[in-house]
């Protein structure tokens, strides 16, 4: 197929892109009309309250969404996710710490460009080589390619996701010891709890981003009204780190039942540091077994050339 057969082949493509978001603009006008006839005394006290003398206030800037995320969010709608897999995105994206308004419809639609992309992608592209080297493209191997191609682009995204979720929890993991010594040190001063969090959060920022943004985050809804027990119960599950979610559980028992918080604290940093050094040890002791495959693969053969390859020569010179 020459220049012509590509040329359709985008056009086709920028059609089907088209087509869904479309729709999707199309069901997300549906369901605001709905919830707009649903609402419907809302839009009656609206009216009303025309008539009254009203203030003047500044208008709040708010930030403006990205384009792509305006494009891939009504895709999102052509694939709704069941309850159970949206609770799971969900929580990846907090672990990975993402957590805008939406989030899951922009990921879903995202996922679903992708699976749509990445077929298009791979026929153009074997289309254009065909067209160049004048080989003939077989339908089979062009469906297996798309296939591969669908396969890839549903993937990637929940490895990507996983792959950011699973790095941040490890920098928050490796980042606790430290902020577990100032806390101690800040409680063991006579700051109270949540005057520790602060003063951490402000003392860390540039240390460890990631686990004082969450107590940011602890800090407001400890402001906002929230009981302390829950909200330290909510900073264990959006961090997704056993050893934080233990923390938060040992801080909690302390408050509840009047211990002393520091030697509690004082005692869990200690069993962390055991825990730790305990990892050491079986990692150092998994590496002679991990070395055996390149000692033999590699390293032993190279040494074999080295000290024979000379004898080798000279028997062979001799047996001439």
């Amino acid at each position: 197929m020459g220049g012509s057969g590509i040329l359709i082949l985008v056009f086709v493509f920028a059609g089907v892109i088209g087509l869904f978001v479309v729709v999707g603009f199309l069901m997300e006008r549906a369901s605001r009309s709905k919830t707009r006839d649903r609402w419907g005394t809302g839009a009656e006290a609206a009216r009303r309250s025309e008539s009254r003398p009203k203030m003047h206030r500044p208008k709040r800037l708010m930030p403006s969404e990205p384009l792509s995320a305006r494009l891939v969010r009504p895709l999102s709608r052509l694939w709704p996710l069941a309850t159970g897999s949206q609770r799971q995105v969900r929580e990846l994206l907090v672990h990975a710490g993402v957590r805008e308004k939406g989030a899951v419809e922009i990921f879903t639609g995202a996922k679903l460009a992708l699976a749509v992309a990445l077929p298009l992608a791979v026929t153009a592209f074997m289309m254009w080589w065909g067209a160049r080297t004048d080989a003939t493209l077989g339908m089979k191997k062009l469906v297996m390619l798309d296939a591969g191609a669908l396969i890839l682009g549903m993937l990637l995204p929940q490895m990507w996701l996983r792959g950011k979720a699973k790095k941040r929890i490890e920098s928050i993991r490796l980042s606790l010891p430290d902020v577990l010594d100032l806390l101690i040190v800040c409680v063991e001063s006579g700051l109270g709890l949540d005057a520790a969090f602060v003063r951490i959060s402000r003392e860390m920022a540039e240390v460890a981003p990631e686990f004082c943004e969450e107590l940011v985050l602890l800090n407001l809804e400890i402001a906002a009204g929230k009981p302390r027990e829950e909200c330290l119960r909510h900073l264990g599950i959006r961090t997704g780190s056993d050893e934080v979610e233990s923390l938060m559980a040992r801080v909690n028992q302390a408050s509840k039942y009047g211990t002393n918080l520091g030697e509690s604290l004082r005692i869990h940093s200690e069993s962390l540091r055991q825990k730790r050094r305990n990892e050491a040890e079986e990692r150092a002791a998994k590496t002679t077994v991990k070395l055996l495959f390149p000692l033999i693969f590699f390293i032993f053969p190279a040494i074999f050339v080295v000290i024979l390859g000379p004898a080798m020569v000279k028997i062979m010179e001799t047996f001439k």
